[in-house]
């Protein structure tokens, strides 16, 4: 998941992360004594197969094509005028009450952005319908009781994020934004980790509704949610993939090419850190951990996620999945201090 506040300074600044690149690394093992959480996704092509369950998809992607077709020869304002017009206003509750609406100079900057990568989006957006309903029957196989109803919405986030989970109306969706993903992840063919990344937020939100209440004030900058259930959150999704996707490489797990290599390199010191700040609630401190464009540059970008996930691994051994998406409370900080502990040792 991109940070909805740093992915917009990111892809406005044309700060483009390097794609990510293949590794060919297999998942470890798993620890001695703990057997793996969920079986492997199943591979399944196209729609998922006959009988899969089929998911419920919102497509922004069609509005926005409508759009393109119109705008694509015109000068900015009317190219703006045409986004809120043709693209926007028919989906214009999700983008209102979920993305937020940017101003027509924002607006004006995005386009400009996204125009190179309109190729790109194309490839994408036929990717994504491809194997969206094949990654929600795999998740689905995985996690039966995952809400079968859940609402998916899939197209231009207006540079939000590539992905998260959000409430709607009270109502627990996810989005995916193939417009960061056409300009930060240009080079990703294989979507299945990053919809079952996001499928797994909205699935912790389900069954813990302490997790929940933490996610929805994650990206405010009023945000009164410690530090440690951003860490747990993602670390344990991030696990989820690892069993879910075996073949993945880490570095499209982790939406970096950098992770697999700079994080082991920093784990002892940055647990360390992490182990004090778990009650950290300022959004720029969680965002020198999480975002792709920290303010601190004496760290890999979204160093927390790589430390997340060796934490989750830590804390995960001789445990069920069933134990560590239920955990909350005193019980959940404990095992985060704990577990960091471990990994802070010489």
């Amino acid at each position: 998941m991109l940070s909805a506040a740093r992915v917009v300074v990111l892809v406005l600044a044309v700060a483009l992360l390097a794609s990510l690149a293949c590794t060919g690394e297999r998942p470890p093992e798993p620890a001695a004594g703990a057997a793996p959480p969920v079986a492997p996704a199943a591979k399944v092509d196209g729609a998922g197969g006959a009988g899969a369950p089929a998911p419920n998809v919102t497509d922004l992607m069609p509005a926005f094509w409508a759009f393109w077709e119109q705008a694509e020869k015109k000068d900015p304002a009317e190219q703006v005028r045409l986004l809120k017009d043709v693209a926007i206003a028919p989906h214009r509750e999700f983008y209102e009450k979920v993305i937020g609406v940017p101003s027509d100079d924002r607006l004006k900057k995005i386009l400009e952005t996204l125009t190179p990568a309109i190729p790109a989006l194309r490839r994408i957006d036929g990717e994504f319908r491809a194997q969206l309903p094949a990654g929600f029957a795999s998740f689905v196989a995985a996690y039966p009781d995952l809400d079968r109803a859940l609402p998916i919405y899939a197209g231009p986030s207006l540079f939000t994020s590539s992905g998260q989970s959000r409430d709607f109306d009270g109502r627990t969706i996810v989005f995916y934004g193939l417009d960061v993903v056409a300009v930060v992840l240009s080079d990703v063919t294989n979507h299945l980790p990053d919809i079952h990344h996001e499928m797994f937020h909205a699935y912790h939100w389900q069954r813990n509704p302490e997790i929940a209440a933490a996610g929805r004030d994650a990206f405010e900058k009023t945000r009164k949610s410690p530090m440690y259930y951003d860490l747990w959150s993602e670390g344990l999704a991030l696990y989820a993939v690892r069993h879910l996707d075996p073949d993945a490489p880490l570095a499209l797990v982790l939406s970096s090419k950098a992770l697999p290599d700079e994080g082991p390199k920093v784990l002892k010191r940055v647990a360390g850190e992490l182990r004090q700040r778990l009650d950290v609630t300022n959004l720029d401190e969680v965002g020198d951990y999480f975002f792709f464009t920290p303010k601190r540059k004496d760290l890999p970008s979204r160093i927390a996620y790589y430390v997340g996930l060796r934490l989750v691994e830590e804390v995960g051994q001789g445990r069920s999945m069933e134990d560590l998406v239920t955990l909350g409370g005193k019980d959940l900080r404990a095992a985060i201090d704990a577990g960091l502990a471990r990994l802070e040792k010489p």
